[in-house]
């Protein structure tokens, strides 16, 4: 069965920043998560997932990928047995690391790229007996746990999108998107839409026009190999401005060319 965009609603995207090295990380709540972009290339049967529990008591996970689809410019997500999670549920002490492997079930074909969520839910903690009872001040009803949602993407054979020391490559030479846009209007707001006829995907950030001013400092958003979807903007842009973009691990703006 298929899980529509309402699962957007609790999910909580974090591309929050690199660190030394441009080893990705992310911070939302207690739990530490890294890297935030995780890729499986054709050649590997697997990669890895660190959380650390950066909070002072125990945190309970529990993890699962979804399969990631964009249908009619709508993110979807449904139930799929392409990655196993090794292990799927941890205890996690405080101050202390987890390792989570992502394990490749299945090959993809060469020249493709599939996309999946990884979804990290935080499990309802049992009270402590030095805890004080606070359930008088508690509404009925299921009560709130974080919820963290990163991207994974698996390539066949002569694709690749992320950097990796040990192969000597040069990002500038990775697999690229391409895309091109239009400026529109979604419910009366602002938005750009983006179309990705590539065989990879695009994370667009730092949007910009290509005389310097900054229109969206950040994550803009996903564009799935195949595409079209609708970005909001934070407010109208003049139609004549030229526009670029960082795009994937591309340190280098990349301009983006009109449709």
């Amino acid at each position: 069965m298929t899980i529509t965009k309402r699962l957007n609603l609790f999910l909580i995207p974090l591309f929050i920043g690199f660190c030394l090295y441009n080893q990705p990380i992310a911070k939302a709540g207690s739990i530490l998560i890294w890297p935030i972009d995780p890729v499986i290339e054709d050649d590997q049967n697997a990669t890895a997932l660190w959380l650390e529990n950066k909070d002072s008591k125990p945190a309970y996970m529990q993890i699962r990928v979804l399969e990631w689809q964009q249908l009619n410019g709508e993110n979807q997500y449904q139930k799929q047995n392409d990655i196993a999670v090794s292990p799927p549920f941890v205890l996690i002490e405080p101050g202390k690391r987890q390792l989570v492997r992502l394990i490749k079930n299945t090959q993809v074909p060469a020249n493709q790229e599939r996309a999946y969520r990884i979804l990290i839910d935080e499990a309802p903690r049992a009270k402590q007996a030095d805890e004080p009872d606070d359930s008088k001040n508690v509404s009925i009803g299921v009560k709130f746990q974080m919820r963290y949602s990163v991207p994974l993407f698996v390539s066949g054979s002569g694709v690749w999108t992320n950097p990796d020391y040990t192969k000597n490559r040069d990002i500038k030479t990775a697999t690229a998107p391409k895309l091109s846009y239009r400026l529109t209007n979604q419910n009366g707001q602002p938005s750009i839409e983006i179309r990705n006829e590539g065989i990879v995907h695009a994370r667009l950030s730092q949007l910009s026009t290509q005389s310097g001013t900054t229109l969206v400092n950040g994550l803009l958003g996903y564009v799935l190999p195949g595409t079209t979807i609708n970005l909001p903007l934070p407010g109208n842009i003049n139609s004549g401005n030229k526009l670029q973009a960082l795009i994937n691990n591309n340190p280098d703006p990349v301009p983006l060319i009109r449709h």
